[in-house]
C-alpha cells in the first residue's frame, strides 16, 4: 500500500468510530428527551387532575348555596324562574 491509500484508510476508520459515536450519542438524547416527556406528561397530569377537583368542589359548593337560597326563599326563587323564562321565550320569539 502507497501512503494515500493508507491515509485514506485511516480516514475511513476514524469516520467509522465517529459515526459510531454520534448514533450512540443519538441513542442516549432519544432516552433521554423520552424520559423528560414522561416526566413532563406526569406532571401535566397530576395539574389537570387538581384543578379537576378544584373545580369540582367550586361548583358543588355554589350549587348547594344555591339550593340553600332557593330553599329560604321559595316564592322568589319562582318568581326569578318565571321572571327569566318569560323574557327567555320573548326573545326567542323574535328571534324566528
Amino acid at each position: 500500500m502507497d501512503r494515500n491509500s493508507a491515509a485514506t484508510m485511516e480516514e475511513i476508520g476514524d469516520l467509522t468510530r465517529e459515526l459510531e459515536r454520534l448514533k450512540n450519542d443519538l441513542r442516549q438524547i432519544r432516552g433521554d428527551v423520552t424520559t423528560l416527556g414522561g416526566d413532563a406528561m406526569r406532571t401535566a397530569r397530576a395539574s389537570l387532575s387538581e384543578v379537576t377537583k378544584t373545580t369540582a368542589n367550586k361548583a358543588k359548593a355554589v350549587a348547594d348555596a344555591a339550593e340553600d337560597q332557593i330553599a329560604a326563599h321559595p316564592f322568589i326563587a319562582i318568581g326569578t324562574a318565571l321572571a327569566l323564562g318569560l323574557l327567555l321565550g320573548a326573545r326567542l320569539a323574535r328571534k324566528e
